[in-house]
C-alpha cells in the first residue's frame, strides 16, 4: 500500500476525507472520484438548466483544472497522492471539493483551516459560475450538504484594519510578573489559516503566502516567522533578516513596552521567540557574527528578565534550529 505524500495525508485529515479502505493512493482515488460525481449531480439539481457536461466542467474548475476529463486523467496518473507537484495545478486543489459534512461527520461550523479550503472551492465555484457573493458562498455551501454558508462557516471574527493583533498584558496585573503577549479572535484565526495553507508546503510557496499576509499587517508574528523559516530554508538569508526586523520592529514600536517581561513558557509568545530565533540565524548565515552574538546576548536578557534561564533556553533554542536546517521543531521547552 502506497503512503499519500504527506502534505496530502495533512489535508485529507484536516478536511475529514477519511477513505473507508485507509490511506492509500488508491482508496483516496476512489473516494474522491465518488465525491466528484456526486458533486456534479448535487450541481445540476441546484441549477436544474446546467447540462451534465457542463455541470462536470463547473466542478473541475472549482478544482482549479479546466476540462473534466484533463481532471479525471490527472487523478488516474500514477503517484498522483504520493507526490507534491511543483507546477500550478495540485491534486490538493481537489480535496476542498470532495467534503460532505453529513457523509464525513464534520462539526458546523467549520474550524478555521477547514474554512480556508472550503473558501477555495467557494470562489472558484464563483468564477465558474459567474455568481455574484453571497450567492456563489450559498450554492458552494449547499453542495457541501450545509443549509447556507452562515451555517458552514459560522460567525467569522472580525479583524479592523487599526485593530492589534496582540495584547501585553501581565500575568498578575499590578506587580511585576511575567507577561505574554495575547492573540486577539482575528489573530488566532489568521494564524490558524495560514498554517493550515502553508504546512509541509513547499518553502517558496511557504514564503510566499507569508510575506503577502504581512504586506497587510507587518506586526503579524506567524506571517514574519513562516516567512523568515522559509527563506533561511532556501538560502535567502537576507530576505529572511529584513522580514524578521520589519516585524521585530513593528511589534515593539506598537505592542511591547521598552522593558519587556515575556514568559519563555507561554504558548502566546513562542511566535515571537521563534522569530528573535530566526533573525539571529539569518545573521549567522549572513556572517554578522557580531550582530547575531549581541541578538543572542538580548534575548538571554529578556528571557532572564522573565524569570528563565536565558543563556541555556536560547543555546538551546538555536541549536534546535541549526539542527533542523532552518526549520523550528515542533516541540518546545520551558524552564
Amino acid at each position: 500500500m502506497t503512503a499519500l505524500h504527506p502534505r496530502i495525508a495533512f489535508l485529507a485529515d484536516l478536511l475529514g476525507l477519511r477513505p473507508p479502505e485507509g490511506d492509500s493512493e488508491q482508496s483516496l482515488t476512489e473516494l474522491l472520484l465518488c465525491r466528484l460525481e456526486k458533486k456534479c449531480q448535487r450541481l445540476r439539481n441546484e441549477l436544474p438548466g446546467l447540462t451534465s457536461s457542463a455541470s462536470e466542467a463547473t466542478i473541475a474548475r472549482a478544482c482549479a483544472i479546466p476540462k473534466w476529463r484533463l481532471l479525471i486523467h490527472e487523478l488516474a496518473e500514477p503517484a498522483c497522492f504520493t507526490r507534491f507537484p511543483s507546477g500550478r495545478w495540485s491534486v490538493a486543489d481537489v480535496l476542498p471539493a470532495a467534503v460532505d459534512v453529513d457523509v464525513d461527520g464534520i462539526e458546523l461550523p467549520l474550524n478555521d483551516g477547514q474554512r480556508l479550503f472550503a473558501r477555495h472551492f467557494a470562489n472558484r465555484l464563483a468564477k465558474a459560475l459567474a455568481l455574484e457573493q453571497p450567492a456563489a458562498h450559498d450554492l458552494a455551501a449547499r453542495l457541501y450538504g450545509a443549509e447556507s454558508w452562515l451555517a458552514l462557516v459560522g460567525n467569522i471574527p472580525f479583524l479592523a484594519p487599526d485593530e492589534p493583533l496582540y495584547t501585553y498584558r501581565k500575568t498578575d496585573p499590578g506587580t511585576d510578573a511575567r507577561a505574554a503577549l495575547h492573540p486577539s479572535t482575528g489573530c488566532v484565526r489568521l494564524a490558524a489559516e495560514l498554517t493550515a495553507l502553508t504546512y509541509l508546503t513547499h518553502p517558496e510557496v511557504r514564503a510566499h503566502a507569508a510575506r503577502h499576509a504581512l504586506t497587510r499587517r507587518p506586526d503579524f508574528l506567524t506571517a514574519a516567522r513562516i516567512a523568515a523559516d522559509a527563506l533561511i530554508e532556501q538560502g535567502a538569508d537576507e530576505e529572511a533578516l529584513d522580514c524578521a526586523n520589519r516585524t521585530l520592529r513593528a511589534v515593539s514600536r506598537t505592542i511591547l513596552p521598552a522593558f519587556p517581561s515575556l514568559d519563555a513558557s507561554s504558548a502566546a509568545n513562542i511566535e515571537y521567540f521563534r522569530l528573535r530565533c530566526a533573525r539571529i540565524i539569518a545573521l549567522r548565515q549572513l556572517a554578522q557574527f557580531d550582530n547575531a552574538d549581541d541578538g543572542k546576548v538580548d534575548l538571554a536578557a529578556e528571557l532572564v528578565a522573565a524569570g528563565a534561564q536565558g543563556e541555556a533556553l536560547a543555546t538551546q533554542w538555536l541549536a534546535e534550529y541549526s539542527a533542523a536546517h532552518g526549520l523550528w521543531p515542533q516541540a518546545t521547552t520551558c524552564l
